[in-house]
């Protein structure tokens, strides 16, 4: 029972510190996708639908 209450506390303590970095992090919105500051051009370029041809030629 005390390493449930453990476990519980430490899933609760990770959850609210990632909410509160992606309240943190400024997304700007390109071509309906977010853009987001951690990450580099290339990840954030794969999930916009307007970049699919420059990711196409990245990856050949």
């Amino acid at each position: 029972m005390k390493t449930q209450k453990i476990l519980a506390s430490i899933t609760v303590a990770f959850v609210m510190a990632f909410g509160t970095m992606q309240a943190q992090e400024k997304t700007v919105m390109v071509g309906g996708a977010a853009m987001y500051p951690s990450k580099n051009i290339i990840e954030n370029a794969v999930n916009s639908k307007d970049h699919t041809t420059l990711v196409a030629a990245v990856k050949a």
